[in-house]
């Protein structure tokens, strides 16, 4: 009996999973470096594929160290575009005014080829949500 019992615990936790990705890696999309707050600062941008999708994650540097903003999750099949440019011009599709955003010199933007796009624009401490193209 005291066998039975041993080897039913052992098959039982040999067969235990995980799903919440437990030592399970990133897929690396891309990456760029610019300053992205307009502090003469070199900041980081990564496009990573995890189990909840693709995440888009800024990290802007401090004196020390960076802060880190998760700008964007979940829009999977976009690739990440680091731009240089003053200004974002927002789309008239869907629910989009047309308005034109000032930006502090670069931005990023995830793209969808022949879809959709949409600008990230650091604006009073945080990432805004432009969407270039529907």
């Amino acid at each position: 009996m005291k066998i039975l019992v041993a080897l039913f615990i052992a098959i039982w936790s040999v067969s235990a999973w995980s799903f919440s990705g437990d030592g399970m890696p990133f897929k690396y999309i891309s990456s760029c470096e610019m300053d992205l707050n307009g502090d003469s600062q070199s900041d980081k941008a990564i496009l990573l594929e995890g189990l909840a999708g693709r995440e888009l994650i800024a990290l802007i540097a401090k004196k020390t160290g960076y802060d880190t903003f998760v700008i964007s999750t979940g829009k999977n099949h976009m690739f990440l575009n680091c731009k240089f440019g003053t200004e974002v011009k927002e789309t008239v599709a869907g629910s989009g005014t047309g308005k034109t955003h000032k930006t502090p010199g670069a931005y990023l933007e995830l793209i969808k080829p022949e879809s959709s796009s949409v600008a990230y624009i650091w604006s009073n401490g945080k990432f805004k949500e432009v969407w270039t193209a529907d």
